[in-house]
């Protein structure tokens, strides 16, 4: 009897698997096994007929009448591609205890699933031959390294290491969120084409586990050594028959940025083809599949009972993709009394800062019988003309660390910029740690403007982009510092988006000095906003966009998320942003920072914001 496999898959499934289906259909039609494939349902049994899933990834996305029946999964092989430990293999294990067959990718799930009783076999991924973009030719390889992937703690504390090795450097970074799935190749998850050039063109992947497992992510290796990428990854378990060390670089998850720094310029050409020979001469996928089709011929020699062959034909039931609530409505879902008295506290701080301001003012008017004014001083060399960037830097009271973030910008390899630096009204030593940076670097031109009373992050941002020059603006607080190559990269990305108003790339946010995680590694969406704030405030904007928004917020009900309200304003008046998959500057994450108060309570905020920008309630 003829076998022919069935490939079951969901409209609304991430293009991830997508991909895996296309390349075990292909390589059972490369040895004779038809195949036919089904959206969103489980066709009719009928003699010869095998279907083929993976569970976690296609019934989730099913409405349940449109679920295999039980003679369905009883000539079934599932696909298992997850680790143990997660909900998805969970999932997995549940169908696969009434399928007819299970394979998996790994060996850690092969072993787990037979403890769980169920006679799994190994599905070995293999050499793609649709996937081979590099073909063993001679290329040069701009891109130092690349990551691909979901976004996890672990991953972003390896990419944060990593950032001081890399920052200015040619990177390909991209992380994802998992609340909704990726149905296709966009500005967010690479795919496709595209991936497989960018891998053709990267020296090196970087892998990290989601979780403490050392569970092999096989279809990534299969990916990146198929274009010639270098796979440099945390120790994993199940990696046979590559060898560490000949095929791919295993290293400690403490170890990956020590490993990189010290890789990253060495010629391994001589690993590169020898993990691709590897895995075309060896594992060809043409081979490898004969498990998954032994499966399938199996199954179809067993006998069909004529009552199974007159079930109802169902037509095609995808579920809805339900977005995940709003942040708005997690904080309103889940408040508690404890929430009613951060309010409460955030309130009385946020109005006690407003007093304090008020007797400044009072006791200068008393003191001198005149208001004061702002000082502007100039130093450094003054260009000719307006320069291209100007650099506005915001103090108050960061006497400790202006002068890092002045001299990482006088560190710039790009040299067409001025920086305004407003001083709003610091009481400690600000000022004189302003001008001694600036006397130290007097190459960088700048103008220092001393305000006679606080009036606020807002306002002293504001005051910069009046007085800025450039048509460029780059924000950066006192307490952060950018890379050399932020200023440079970052213009270069607006000349080549002209419909972008602002460009923004991955900042590493340092806890205690060290490394822990990333900021702004995401895409611009501006239906990302509904679920809070991904871009961080150092960011390069057209000077004529932000003048034409109106500036950054004042209000008190945003404070310390003025740039978010920026960003709202920019998506409700229809522009958008670019990200840079690059590193572009360091943050200081510290608990008396401004976001610490803000998030004491957001519950004000988010109803300020939500009645003022459409995007928000769109």
């Amino acid at each position: 009897m003829q076998s022919t496999a069935c490939i079951v898959s969901a409209s609304n499934q991430n293009v991830f698997f997508g991909e895996l289906l296309d390349a075990l259909a292909d390589a059972l039609s490369g040895i004779g096994i038809p195949v036919e494939r089904s959206i969103d349902c489980f066709p009719p049994l009928r003699e010869g007929l095998v279907y083929l899933f993976v569970p976690h990834e296609l019934l989730p996305l099913l409405m349940p009448d449109a679920h295999p029946s039980e003679p369905q999964l009883r000539r079934s092989v599932t696909i298992c591609t997850e680790q143990p430990g997660t909900s998805w293999f969970e999932e997995d294990v549940r169908i696969s205890k009434r399928a007819a067959a299970t394979v998996d990718i790994n060996r850690l799930g092969v072993a787990e699933l037979r403890k769980r009783g169920i006679s799994a076999r190994l599905l070995q991924l293999g050499y793609v031959p649709a996937w081979d973009r590099w073909q063993a030719q001679d290329y040069t390889r701009p891109i130092d390294l690349t990551f691909l992937g979901g976004t996890t703690s672990r991953r972003l504390t390896a990419l944060a290491r990593c950032a001081r090795h890399v920052a200015g450097r040619t990177t390909e970074l991209h992380l994802t969120e998992n609340n909704i799935p990726h149905t296709g190749d966009s500005r967010s998850f690479i795919s496709g084409a595209r991936k497989w050039e960018i891998l053709r063109q990267s020296k090196f992947m970087l892998n990290v586990h989601r979780s403490e497992l050392g569970y092999m992510e096989w279809q990534r290796a299969v990916e990146t050594i198929t274009n010639g990428c270098i796979l440099l990854s945390e120790h994993s378990l199940g990696f046979a028959p590559l060898v560490p060390g000949e095929h791919f670089i295993s290293v400690s998850f403490d170890s990956l940025d020590v490993a990189l720094a010290g890789l990253i310029d060495d010629d391994l050409d001589q690993m590169r083809h020898a993990a691709y020979s590897l895995l075309r001469s060896e594992l060809p996928m043409s081979r490898t599949i004969e498990v998954l089709a032994d499966c399938v011929n199996d199954i179809a020699q067993q006998p069909t009972h004529n009552s199974e062959l007159r079930g109802r034909t169902i037509a095609p039931r995808p579920k809805p993709v339900e977005p995940p609530p709003t942040e708005y409505d997690r904080i309103l879902r889940h408040r508690t009394d404890l929430d009613v008295v951060r309010m409460g506290i955030k309130q009385l701080m946020l109005s006690q800062r407003d007093m304090q301001r008020m007797l400044v003012d009072l006791r200068a008017a008393i003191t001198s019988g005149e208001p004061a004014r702002d000082n502007i001083e100039s130093y450094g060399q003054q260009h000719l003309g307006p320069p291209r960037v100007s650099v506005i830097v915001t103090v108050f009271n960061y006497a400790s660390l202006v002068g890092e973030a002045i001299e990482s910008v006088a560190a710039s390899h790009f040299t067409d910029y001025e920086m305004v630096i407003v001083d709003d009204a610091s009481t400690d030593d600000s000022a004189d740690a302003i001008r001694s940076a600036l006397q130290r670097v007097p190459w960088v031109s700048a103008k220092v403007v001393t305000r006679s009373r606080n009036q606020g992050l807002a306002a002293a941002r504001n005051l910069g982009a009046e007085l800025a020059e450039g048509e460029l603006l780059f924000i950066l607080d006192a307490d952060n510092m950018v890379y050399p190559s932020a200023l440079g990269t970052l213009a270069s990305a607006l000349d080549k988006d002209k419909d972008a108003v602002f460009a923004y790339g991955i900042i590493e946010q340092l806890g205690a000095g060290e490394p822990t995680s990333l900021m702004s590694y995401l895409e611009w969406d501006p239906g990302r906003l509904r679920f809070g704030n991904f871009i961080d405030a150092m960011a390069m904007i057209r000077r004529s966009a932000l003048l034409e928004a109106g500036g950054y917020l004042s209000d008190s009900r945003v404070y310390g998320w003025e740039d978010f309200a920026l960003w709202c304003s920019f998506a409700d008046h229809g522009w958008g942003g670019v990200r840079v998959p690059e590193f572009v500057a360091r943050y200081r994450m510290a608990l008396h920072s401004m976001i610490a108060l803000t998030n004491l309570d957001t519950s004000a905020t988010w109803s300020f914001l939500i009645d003022r920008f459409a995007c928000l309630s769109a």
